[in-house]
């Protein structure tokens, strides 16, 4: 997502790390409309990736594309696993590397069905401060960042995308679309697994407790949209979510970027859901929203109706496909 208008002044001023600061959120934790840029910022180092598991021969390609096939697999497993559950609680941290030392925010996450909400709020050392809310009641989705001297409010219309998801659940990449427009951590997912190319999969042990590790780096054609072979700097290689290997939960989310010239990896954003709380009743007061008054809501909805049911070219002769070669279909 681009940062939000109204930001004068250098990269450096307070307000421009802010806005820097809550772009890396959204990334994190709100996947961007369609047709809208992703914003991460740079960070210190972090030690080295794992190697994927590929080879130089016909043996490794192939013990590496079916890392590849299993990775994927559990992570479709872990976003059905979402999409089931009664109801998710679970507080919020995030590091965002923008400087030495790197940020801490804090925020909250609550989700029952198709009822949303997660808050954060950031205070940088100068004193500036931004915020951003995300509620679902069911029926319409609101986002709200506010940073000095900038508010934006979207909405979009869940039953409406819903509706049209329905007649395009045959297209599997379609109802990732419809996923993507319905928020929280099944549209976090459902972004990863439209955007990355899944290349590894490890258990470990952690603290006594099993973990499985997914790793997956840009397909090729999001990879072209971002930059082509050379990524710019604030621009992630790769991604790693950490899942409880039991429940299927992704308890945190890390953006990696390689170190330039050399082997490892350095975090651009870190997520992590702390407390977590599953299938526990929540209270209906957590899905009210009352839009602030005095700004104007951007209504966003035609942006995913368009991903599940894209608009054909003004020169198509009517019959055909935007993909096709000409052939009817």
């Amino acid at each position: 997502m681009r940062p939000a208008a109204g930001f004068a002044g250098r990269e450096g001023t307070p307000n421009r790390r802010l806005a820097l600061v809550v772009s890396a959120i959204l990334l994190a934790v709100c996947p961007p409309a369609p047709g809208r840029s992703l914003g991460v910022v740079t960070a210190q180092e972090a030690p080295p990736a794992p190697a994927a598991t590929t080879g130089g021969n016909a043996a490794g390609n192939a013990a590496g594309n079916a890392a590849g096939t299993a990775a994927a697999e559990f992570v479709r497993r872990a976003h059905l696993a979402l999409l089931a559950r009664q109801s998710i609680q679970a507080e919020i941290h995030e590091l965002v590397h923008l400087t030495d030392p790197p940020f801490h925010l804090t925020g909250s996450y609550a989700s029952a069905g198709l009822r949303t909400r997660l808050s954060f709020t950031v205070k940088l050392n100068s004193g500036a401060t931004g915020s951003l809310l995300e509620v679902c009641d069911g029926e319409r989705l609101w986002s709200v960042t506010d940073i000095p001297k900038s508010k934006g409010v979207t909405r979009r219309d869940v039953r409406q995308i819903l509706a049209a998801a329905e007649q395009a659940r045959a297209q599997p990449d379609r109802a990732l679309a419809a996923d993507l427009a319905l928020g929280g951590l099944p549209a976090l997912l459902a972004s990863l697994q439209r955007s990355m190319q899944f290349d590894g999969l490890k258990e470990e042990s952690v603290d006594g407790r099993s973990l499985v590790i997914v790793q997956g780096r840009w397909k090729e054609e999001w990879r072209q949209k971002l930059g082509g072979d050379q990524l710019p700097p604030h621009v992630p290689d790769l991604v790693r979510v950490y899942f409880a290997s039991e429940a299927l939960f992704p308890e945190r989310i890390v953006y990696l970027k390689k170190a330039e010239d050399k082997n490892f990896y350095r975090p651009l954003v870190d997520l992590q859901f702390r407390k977590v709380v599953l299938d526990a009743p929540l209270d209906d007061k957590l899905f009210e929203f009352t839009p602030p008054e005095n700004v104007e809501p951007e209504d966003i909805t035609r942006q995913y109706l368009d991903q599940l049911f894209p608009p054909k070219p003004a020169n198509q002769p009517p019959g055909t496909s935007a993909n096709s070669s000409g052939a009817a279909r």
